[in-house]
C-alpha cells in the first residue's frame, strides 16, 4: 500500500506541469483606440454678399460767401465793384437744413476670423453700392435789409441735395458663442464713402432794383467728393452647415462734412466775379442689412478630453 501511495504522488508530480501547458492561455484585452471628435470653429476666412436698407441723416448749411463777405459799398450787392453786405444780413441769410430719407444697399464682404473658446476676434471689410438721397426746398419773402432798412432783399428760393453712391468700411468684429454655431459681435473701424451734392439760391428780381439787394442773383453750384469716416455697430451670425452662414448687421456710419461754393451766374446789373453762396455738409447714416457668408476651413479643431 505504502508502495502504491509514492507512486501515485511521483505520476502527478510528472503530469501535473506538462498538463497546464496544454491548458489554453486567455488573451490580453486591449481598449481600443477612440478617434479625437472634430468640433466646429468659426476660424477661417469667408467670402459673402450682403444687402439691405440705409437710413441718411444729413445736415447742410448755406449761406452768402465770397464777395457778399466784404465791407458793404454804395450799391447793393452783387455790383461791378464787388462790395458785399451786412454782417447781420448775411446772418439772417444763413440756413440750415436736417434732412432725412431712406435708401438702399448692396454689396459683399471678406475677412477672417479666429476663435479662442467662446470669444470670435476677426476683421472684415466691405464695399458697398448705394442709393439714398436727401434734399431740402425752401422759399423766403422778401424783408428789408437788416443792415440798411432802406433797402429790400428779393425774395429767394434754396435747394440742396445730397446722394451717396457707394461705401466701404475696413472694420474689427469681436464678439463671442453663447452656442457653437451662433456668434454675437461688435464691429467698428473706418469708413468711406462718396457724395454728390447741388445747391441752388436764386433770387427774384425786385420792382426798384436800385433799392434791391441780390436782385436777380442766381447761384448754382455742384460737389463730387469721397469722404472719410467712422463706424460702428453689431450682429448675429448663425453658421447653417460648416462652410455656410447668415448675418444680420446694423452698422453707423459718420464722415467727415464737406463744403462747396456755388458761384453767381446771372443778376440784375452787371457784377465782378467772385460772389457765391456757401454750402457746408455733414453726412450721417443708418444700415441694416442681412448677408450670406462661405467660409474657407483652416483645418478641424480636435475636442481635448
Amino acid at each position: 500500500m505504502r508502495r502504491l501511495v509514492l507512486a501515485l504522488a511521483a505520476f502527478a508530480l510528472v503530469v501535473g506541469p506538462a498538463g497546464a501547458a496544454d491548458l489554453p492561455i486567455k488573451a490580453l484585452q486591449v481598449a481600443p483606440v477612440v478617434a479625437p471628435v472634430p468640433v466646429w470653429s468659426w476660424s477661417g476666412c469667408y467670402v459673402g454678399v450682403n444687402g439691405g436698407g440705409t437710413r441718411a441723416q444729413n445736415r447742410a448749411d448755406l449761406s452768402p460767401g465770397g464777395l457778399y463777405l466784404t465791407p458793404p459799398g454804395g450799391a447793393p450787392p452783387p455790383n461791378a465793384a464787388g462790395t458785399g453786405d451786412f454782417a447781420a444780413d448775411i446772418a439772417a441769410l444763413s440756413h440750415s437744413y436736417d434732412m432725412a430719407n431712406s435708401g438702399w444697399e448692396a454689396g459683399g464682404q471678406v475677412g477672417c476670423n479666429a476663435q479662442w473658446g467662446m470669444a470670435v476676434l476677426g476683421v472684415e471689410g466691405d464695399w458697398q453700392w448705394s442709393n439714398t438721397s436727401t434734399s431740402a426746398d425752401a422759399s423766403f419773402a422778401a424783408f428789408p435789409n437788416v443792415g440798411n432798412p432802406a433797402f429790400t432783399d428779393a425774395a429767394h428760393t434754396e435747394h440742396v441735395d445730397v446722394t451717396q453712391r457707394w461705401f466701404a468700411t475696413a472694420r474689427v468684429r469681436a464678439g463671442f458663442t453663447p452656442w457653437e454655431r451662433v456668434l454675437i459681435y461688435g464691429t467698428g473701424g473706418v469708413a468711406w464713402a462718396n457724395y454728390t451734392s447741388n445747391t441752388s439760391v436764386i433770387f427774384a428780381n425786385v420792382a426798384n432794383p436800385f433799392a434791391g439787394v441780390f436782385s436777380g442773383a442766381t447761384h448754382i453750384g455742384s460737389a463730387s467728393t469721397n469722404q472719410l469716416g467712422w463706424v460702428a455697430g453689431g450682429g448675429i451670425e448663425w453658421a447653417l452647415t460648416n462652410n455656410w452662414s447668415i448675418k444680420a448687421e446694423y452698422l453707423y456710419l459718420r464722415f467727415n462734412g464737406f463744403s462747396y461754393a456755388s458761384p453767381l451766374v446771372a443778376a440784375t446789373f452787371p457784377f465782378a466775379p467772385g460772389y457765391a453762396w456757401n454750402t457746408s455738409v455733414t453726412p450721417r447714416e443708418h444700415v441694416a442689412r442681412i448677408g450670406v457668408n462661405y467660409k474657407f476651413d483652416w483645418g478641424p479643431v480636435f475636442a481635448k478630453y
